[in-house]
């Protein structure tokens, strides 16, 4: 774009000195060449040529028919003179102009106008007759004589061609400048109201991307499209947020009901209460307890990731003994113990660095996603093995997850089940990206309704 902007100013100063100097000498031609410019019409001009006309023979002066056509045509007369001033000749000459002329009159004829009243004079001298001269007179309404005086010196010609310059400079550079100016600016004038439109949020036009400035078209557009995808999502996100924190209200709101009915129940003095009772119902209020417990501790886990402010505890393990051990406790669970997971590894020993309690919780949120997302019957396969890197494979042959739920499934605000299946915070799936990102790793997710869902971990 520089390039482009640097070309386009030493266009316009090449055009313009080309043209000042194309101006300056068409000027100086009109005002001093042209002065030596023959034209036939010309009063002066005409005097002059008219001697062609006038014959001579026997003695005697005539004018040729053409002759007498052009005086006709001007509205002009002649007379011709002999040496002593006398008129020899004469062709629609009016009644005043005198038979005989002096020198003096001759000279004051041919300088100042109306010296015979309505007419302006011009005097010459036939080529093929030197002893005899002639006067033509133009009506002065058509032809005048005025008088100027100027200086002739160097000086007063240089000032006159700087003046000549300067205006037509001036002029030049106004006219280029205007155009080249609406060229330049015009464009910045629309990149300016198109950033005032984006930050107004409309990103719905659309810009020629041509000109010197066709890159920054090109960016807006761009800018306008990634400005526009980033509002829908922003929408989309604030949605689902809304819906988050009313189903988190929704799900901490069931338990305190719980606990809050059974402790009035049991502070009721008026209502006999076996001690089994009590028992049964302090085991409810304590179950509800750590099941709020653990969703604030899951909010709070997720904050302090989501800014990165989780101090990581890495030691070398095992990962085949790790992984096992959690497939083990999954199944040890007696809301799990029907369950199937099959885990898979050609290694004993794969050892790799990591925090062993954040990694436990991103594996079984995986895990327990895996589980609860399908029907009893479908299995959950675990594979484990080390190429160039570790990679960890969480395989269900389960329900699947459609292409559009696939891309928000790690979405912090993102819960793919009913509150009335499943209870949670919903950021199971969210901690566990965070998780293995934390630990400098990749997850990502493959899935194809009623056929399954791979989720790989590469370390």
């Amino acid at each position: 774009m520089r390039r482009k902007i640097t070309f386009s100013f030493l266009t316009v100063i090449v055009i313009s000195s080309l043209l000042i100097l194309l101006l300056t000498l068409t000027c100086i031609y009109f005002f001093v060449f042209s002065k030596n410019k023959v034209m036939t019409d010309y009063p002066p001009n005409f005097t002059l040529s008219f001697g062609l006309h006038i014959g001579f023979q026997n003695d005697e002066v005539s004018v040729n028919k053409k002759g007498q056509q052009l005086l006709k045509d001007r509205n002009a007369w002649i007379q011709i003179l002999d040496t002593n001033g006398n008129e020899v000749y004469e062709l629609y000459k009016p009644e005043d102009a005198p038979m005989h002329y002096s020198p003096a009159q001759i000279v004051h004829s041919h300088m100042y106008p109306d010296t015979i009243d309505g007419y302006t004079l011009f005097v010459a001298s036939p080529s093929n007759n030197k002893n005899l001269s002639y006067i033509i007179g133009f009506p002065s309404t058509e032809i005048s004589k005025h008088t100027f005086e100027h200086e002739s010196n160097l000086f007063a010609l240089v000032i006159k061609f700087t003046l000549l310059v300067l205006l037509v400079s001036i002029i030049v550079f106004i006219i280029t400048g205007n155009i080249f100016g609406n060229k330049l600016t015009n464009p910045v004038v629309r990149i300016v109201e198109g950033v005032e439109l984006l930050s107004q949020k409309k990103y719905g036009i659309q810009y020629d991307e041509k000109g010197i400035y066709s890159k920054v078209f090109g960016s807006l557009n761009m800018l306008g499209e990634n400005l526009k995808l980033s509002e829908r999502e922003r929408q989309k996100n604030e949605r689902m947020r809304e819906e988050w924190i009313a189903n988190i209200s929704h799900d901490l709101k069931t338990p305190l009901s719980t606990i809050k009915g059974y402790s009035e129940v049991l502070s009721d003095s008026g209502y006999h209460i076996s001690k089994e009772e009590i028992i049964l119902y302090s085991d409810i209020i304590s179950k509800k307890v750590i099941y709020m417990e653990e969703m604030i501790e899951e909010l709070r886990l997720n904050e302090k990731l989501k800014h990165n402010v989780m101090t990581l505890h890495k030691t070398k393990n095992n990962l085949t003994k790790f992984l096992r051990s959690i497939v083990v406790d999954i199944l040890n669970d007696p809301n799990y113990s029907g369950r199937t997971i099959n885990f898979n590894t050609p290694e004993e020993v794969i050892e790799y660095y990591f925090d062993q309690k954040l990694m436990k919780r991103a594996i079984e949120n995986l895990l327990f996603n895996a589980l609860i997302h399908n029907d009893q019957e479908a299995d959950v396969i675990v594979n484990l093995y080390k190429q160039e890197k570790i990679t960890i494979e969480i395989t269900d042959l389960g329900r699947g997850i459609r292409e559009e739920d696939v891309e928000k499934l790690f979405n912090r605000y993102y819960r793919g089940t009913n509150t009335k299946d499943h209870k949670g915070s919903g950021l199971g799936l969210s901690i566990a990206k965070e998780v293995i990102e934390a630990h400098q790793g990749e997850i990502t997710v493959d899935s194809q309704l009623n056929i399954g869902t791979t989720i790989r971990i590469t370390l």
